[in-house]
């Protein structure tokens, strides 16, 4: 099908519409910005500055991507963008602000469901197949692995660092990062045990759920510092893509690890 735009649609001169697409009444498209082909804005999103939707993305009404940071140390005139990727949902009330500093990025990836409330901060970098439950909170600059699932009423904090295949239990409060493989819960979040149901149906073998398992009993329930514990994954699996992964994480964790 032809793309279609509504008579009650303000798309400014200067956006670009892909073929396929559809843009419902009271939607407002920037002069500079990007619809991927064949995705679909149902009525009242707002797509402002400098943003990128992909292809075959879905976007529920009242949605507003690209909007100006929250952050106040945003200056007038910084030119800021914003990118989804290829087939993303994004719900109802769903937020997602442009960066803060000049030329700086807010990125989401492909195949993400961003669902009604959820919130996706300044500079935030999310990643591929990444689930933001009802009315979750990223804070500015927070790194989110691919197939990550963040859950309802949850909050992270500025800065943290959520690792791939993690979950965060609803209503948790996240002010420490949290390792790939894992899931966390509580308020403040802590990381619980591993992730095993989700990282089965991302097609890890049970060896490399096996190894996520022992790197985290070494970490967590052996009293050691994190460095000694670092050091005996490393010993125990040097060969394994899995523990590499967690110890580099923890090596580069910017916030500290929510170990208890």
């Amino acid at each position: 099908m032809a793309t279609y735009i509504d008579k009650l649609a303000v798309v400014k001169e200067g956006a670009s519409i892909g073929e396929d697409c559809y843009i419902g009444p009271f939607c407002t498209i920037s002069e500079t910005a990007v619809i991927g082909d064949r995705t679909t804005l149902q009525s009242h999103v707002v797509v402002d500055g400098n943003t990128t939707i992909g292809s075959d993305c879905k976007v529920f009404p009242f949605a507003s991507i690209g909007t100006q940071s929250q952050d106040l140390k945003w200056v007038e005139g910084n030119q800021c963008f914003t990118t989804v990727g290829n087939n993303t949902i994004i719900r109802e009330y769903v937020t997602i602000h442009a960066g803060t500093d000049d030329g700086t990025y807010t990125k989401v990836g492909n195949n993400c469901a961003l669902l009604a409330l959820s919130h996706v901060g300044h500079n935030c970098e999310v990643g591929n197949d990444v689930v933001l439950s009802h009315n979750a909170t990223l804070g500015g600059h927070v790194l989110v692995g691919d197939h990550a699932n963040i859950g309802g009423l949850s909050a992270v904090h500025q800065f943290v660092h959520i690792g791939r295949n993690a979950m965060v239990a609803g209503m948790a409060r996240v002010i420490q990062d949290i390792l790939p493989f894992t899931i966390a819960e509580g308020a403040p979040a802590s990381m619980r045990i591993v992730n095993k149901v989700g990282m089965e149906r991302c097609s890890y073998s049970k060896e490399e759920t096996s190894v996520a398992s022992s790197c985290y009993k070494i970490l967590f329930m052996r009293n050691l510092k994190l460095e000694e514990a670092l050091e005996e994954i490393n010993n125990k699996y040097p060969d394994s893509g899995v523990a590499k992964e967690v110890v580099t994480f923890a090596t580069e964790a910017t916030r500290g690890l929510a170990r208890k």
